[in-house]
């Protein structure tokens, strides 16, 4: 059993990705054994209205029980509280996405605690994404740095009923957070796995983090699934109990903390 916590569905608007249809993606998946799959909306990134994408997205998954829609929320858009109270009792979501680095906050932002409260509240996890490609393949005149994680225990601490998940976070970043929180991170934190680097990296990375805190990910279509398949089976030498957790058991407890909905 393999939970993939961060694939994508839609169109980025610097690069042709393949494989963005649910059908497509799921066979694609499929090929490295990866049974389930939460999605996001590569459209929304780029949308100054994101709320724009989630219906669309709920409607593209609601006939495959393989995937499980999340939405994208800016709560530094107008009538946010709305956007993210849609997606949890219209649309059936079980968690939202944030993009601070492209909607211009930061994680030292009240905006966040406001947003947290609104998770909390609604029964949904928070996912927020570092980046959303490294930052080498940006295009010249969009070049977004990755958002800095500042503030993000703080928040962790002051909502510790709401499952927070970083994406596309680097090794770097990962060992920051876990040296600012000595060594034990919060109960309710997770990170995604899909842009952890170098040879081992997922096992130096669930070493430091701890396996507990860890979500399998592939990012794709933008990265192949096959990349985070090899990382955490060919270089990694994780016992069975490790391996359960990182690949299922972490995103299965992560949502048996939320209120149960329904999906799509």
């Amino acid at each position: 059993m393999i939970i993939d916590c961060n694939a994508n569905l839609g169109s980025w608007p610097f690069r042709r990705t393949s494989y963005n249809t649910p059908e497509e993606l799921i066979e694609r998946l499929g090929r490295v054994e990866i049974d389930r799959a939460w999605v996001t909306s590569l459209d929304a990134v780029m949308l100054k209205n994101v709320h724009a994408a989630n219906a669309p997205l709920a409607e593209m998954v609601a006939d495959h029980e393989r995937l499980m829609a999340i939405g994208t929320v800016n709560p530094t858009w107008p009538a946010w509280e709305r956007d993210i109270a849609e997606c949890a009792e219209e649309l059936g979501m079980r968690g939202v996405r944030v993009n601070p680095n492209y909607h211009g906050w930061t994680l030292e932002e009240p905006v966040l605690g406001e947003l947290l409260a609104a998770a909390a509240d609604l029964g949904v996890f928070v996912e927020i994404a570092v980046r959303m490609t490294d930052e080498r393949h940006h295009h010249p005149l969009v070049m977004v740095p990755p958002l800095p994680l500042t503030g993000l225990l703080d928040a962790c601490a002051e909502h510790p009923d709401v499952p927070i998940v970083i994406a596309n976070a680097k090794n770097a970043e990962g060992n920051q957070i876990a040296r600012d929180a000595g060594g034990e991170l919060p109960a309710n934190l997770y990170f995604e796995m899909s842009h952890f680097e170098s040879v081992g990296g997922v096992q130096e990375m669930a070493n430091t983090l701890g396996i507990g805190h860890i979500l399998f990910g592939t990012h794709a279509p933008y990265y192949y699934p096959e990349s985070s398949h090899l990382k955490v089976f060919q270089e990694c030498d994780f016992s069975e109990e490790e391996l359960a957790a990182l690949t299922h058991e972490n995103a299965e407890g992560l949502e048996a903390r939320l209120r149960s909905k329904p999906i799509g």
